[in-house]
């Protein structure tokens, strides 16, 4: 079984397909987040509406009559999930598509510390018309779940191992606590941190290094993002969603990798597009592997930065750095970074990648 992972182009946020045959040779979709509402439809330069990599993607398992076996919703971000609520605005048919849901609700969360569930921890899908539920503002996304029969209402946390499709996911953020957090700030979407709004892109790698101090990120709602570690067949890849690096640092070595024995990856999923404040040396050191995915074309918050691209970089001098938009790639990189670090490539995502 060869399982393949499509990093979607999806402006600034995540959405990525996994697709494989199981053990029976039956074929599975997993979608991991639906990116901003463009990356379902979006008005292209002449004002007509266009199709995005989503619904692209939900087209062609229609007309192979596949499903979404398993969508995972990472967090609440609209660079996240915003493809998924125009999706299902759009079409009434979207629940017959999907066979299951993991996500962690503000409602979930509530009834798992055993407190009081607010207007502020709903997600509301807004107009209702064209659903086939009664003529009502406001349908609520987790009701719209519960009454498909597509949400399990389980808790997803950094204490979690499932095995799903003959693979097996380790759930390295979030914590209890992050979880926790969400009880008094939970909304749709929220500023990142630690951005400036002006990309770096004027320094070279040397200088980023040379002038590098971390900063972690501090937004409640991105702490909350689950991250994951696929593993099939002896192979890993690693997932992070927005996670904090402390986060997925500390489930790591209690999962018994280190310095010395990091965990092997035939890839990571950066987190948070590439963000400075979202991948540190201490994450960098605890998985080993050649391969980073950043999914951002930079039109929000101007991510990735190079300063976190640097890192990785000096970290692993033979990194190949792939982009779901590879137009980004003559943007950050000059000619003085190739000289300087001969050995690491800049590459297109847009073939994917086999685990």
């Amino acid at each position: 079984m060869n399982i393949n992972c499509n990093i979607l182009k999806a402006f600034n946020g995540d959405c990525i397909w996994i697709n494989f045959k199981d053990e029976a040779g039956e074929t599975r979709n997993i979608l991991v987040d639906g990116g901003p509402g463009n990356a379902y439809q979006f008005k292209n330069r002449k004002g007509k509406q266009e199709a995005g990599d989503l619904q692209n993607l939900i087209s062609r398992l229609r007309n192979k009559d596949q499903f979404i076996d398993l969508l995972i919703l990472t967090h609440v971000d609209d660079d996240h999930i915003g493809g998924l609520l125009k999706w299902f605005k759009k079409d009434r048919e979207a629940k017959n598509l999907i066979k299951k849901v993991w996500f962690n609700s503000g409602r979930l969360i509530s009834e798992y510390f055993g407190e009081e569930n607010t207007e502020e921890n709903d997600l509301s899908l807004g107009d209702a018309t064209g659903f086939d539920t009664s003529i009502r503002q406001g349908v609520n996304f987790e009701e719209f779940l519960q009454e498909n029969v597509l949400w399990e209402r389980r808790l997803i946390h950094s204490s979690n191992e499932l095995k799903i499709f003959g693979f097996k996911l380790t759930f390295v953020s979030p914590d209890i606590n992050k979880l926790k957090n969400l009880l008094v700030k939970w909304e749709k979407e929220s500023p990142i941190t630690e951005t400036s709004g002006k990309d770096d892109y004027g320094w070279s790698l040397e200088k980023h290094i040379q002038e590098d101090v971390f900063k972690e990120d501090t937004s409640i709602h991105n702490g909350s993002s689950i991250g994951f570690i696929l593993e099939y067949n002896g192979k890993s890849a690693v997932f992070l969603g927005d996670a904090h690096p402390t986060q997925v640092a500390n489930t790591l070595r209690s999962l018994g990798y280190s310095k010395k024995a990091p965990l092997e990856a035939e890839f990571l999923k950066v987190s948070h597009h590439g963000s400075k404040a979202n991948t540190s040396y201490e994450l960098l050191e605890l998985i080993d592997t050649h391969s980073y995915i950043i999914s951002s074309n930079g039109d929000k918050h101007q991510l990735p930065d190079k300063q976190c691209l640097a890192r990785i970089i000096n970290h692993n001098s033979k990194a190949k750095i792939y982009f779901n938009y590879p137009e980004k790639i003559p943007v950050i990189f000059k000619d003085e970074d190739y000289d300087a670090f001969p050995d690491f490539q800049a590459l297109s995502a847009e073939n994917g990648f086999t685990l």
